[in-house]
């Protein structure tokens, strides 16, 4: 009867564990997945760029002008005036005023530093009193005053620091098309290239109606 009981209480014990006598295989382990690293961006120095001298700052302003004839002879300055008067004075012992070719005169200042630079004339323009178009000179021959007292040709070069006197001469204005021009006021303006950028420059010309000595007058 005890042996009955007995084999009794182990058959109620094993079944009511749930056990597999002969054991389960264990579960798979999930594969491991490494977490992504993050590489940190460089950081990129930006290469310095190297930027030529800036120009130096010029300033130009138009001194002064003269509105003449076709002299045959362009070049400015009191040398091409003098021989100019020469000639003049030989075919007219009476004295008839001296043949004034045109040309026009300009201050050109550099501030000190920065890079030379190169100046050219990019126009010269005519008008009248009423501020009309009369047409358009060429201006050529630059030239620059020497302190010894005399222009010589020029290269139209500015340096910084430089203070520079420099004059053109200009091709005869268009006088069939202007009537009584003496005594009259004109504006000569000229449009200056310089340093990559332009300065427009202009000044009040008179013209004067010429004079001649009286018939007789020993001179």
């Amino acid at each position: 009867m005890f042996g009955g009981l007995l084999v009794g209480m182990m058959a109620c014990t094993s079944a009511g564990t749930g056990q597999d006598p002969v054991g389960s295989p264990p579960e798979p382990t999930p594969a491991f997945t490494p977490t992504p690293v993050t590489t940190p961006t460089p950081v990129t120095t930006p290469t310095p760029v190297t930027t030529p001298g800036a120009v130096a700052a010029v300033t130009v302003q138009m001194t002064a002008a003269t509105l003449g004839d076709d002299c045959g002879d362009s070049a400015p300055g009191p040398k091409a005036k003098s021989v100019a008067y020469k000639g003049d004075m030989a075919e007219n012992p009476r004295g008839r005023r001296a043949c004034d070719p045109s040309s026009m005169q300009l201050s050109v200042v550099a501030a000190a530093g920065g890079a030379a630079t190169r100046l050219s004339v990019k126009k010269v323009e005519l008008l009248d009193d009423q501020g009309a178009m009369i047409g358009e000179l060429m201006a050529s021959t630059p030239s620059v005053w020497d302190p010894i007292g005399a222009y010589r040709a020029w290269d139209e070069g500015v340096a910084p620091g430089q203070d520079l006197s420099v004059s053109y001469a200009l091709s005869q204005p268009p006088w069939d098309s202007v009537s009584g021009r003496r005594n009259r006021t004109y504006v000569l303006r000229a449009v200056i290239t310089i340093g990559g950028g332009e300065q427009s420059v202009q000044r009040d010309v008179q013209i004067a109606a010429r004079t001649s000595l009286p018939p007789g007058v020993k001179t």
